[in-house]
């Protein structure tokens, strides 16, 4: 009976840890975005995707808290384009315009850098927001 108790509060912990369900909402917002965009030119490049591509953001990630889980700021991306040539092949920006028009451009350049602290719930309701967008799709 001990051993039951520990096993389901380790579970608890693991659900609840803010790296899990960090991780968790980063890839239901990239297999969003890769399912959005699947057969779609490279938003970088415009060349095809092909089978192997990734879900780029237009400003990076990691110093972007605020847009990080933006759909206008991700998009799909040969990985290539993300990996090698730092994100971007010279035309992202250009095509970003042409896709969705330069006051959103605009928008999400006025979110640029920034800081937001977000707790468990608010991943698990960004994981929750994606998965639901998922299912819409198909």
């Amino acid at each position: 009976m001990f051993a039951i108790a520990n096993k389901q509060q380790k579970k608890e912990y693991t659900e609840n840890k803010l790296s899990t369900r960090k991780r968790a909402a980063k890839e239901a917002c990239h297999l969003y975005i890769r399912t959005r965009d699947k057969n779609k030119p490279c938003i970088c490049c415009g060349k095809p995707l092909g089978d192997d591509y990734h879900a780029g953001h237009f400003l990076e990630s990691g110093n972007n808290p605020l847009t990080r889980y933006d759909e206008d700021n991700i998009h799909a991306q040969r990985v290539d384009c993300n990996y090698f040539k730092g994100g971007d092949s010279g035309d992202y920006k250009e095509n970003l315009i042409k896709k969705i028009g330069m006051e959103r451009v605009d928008a999400l350049l006025e979110k640029k850098g920034g800081s937001i602290k977000r707790t468990a719930d608010d991943y698990r309701d960004i994981e929750k927001y994606f998965k639901d967008k998922l299912t819409s799709l198909k």
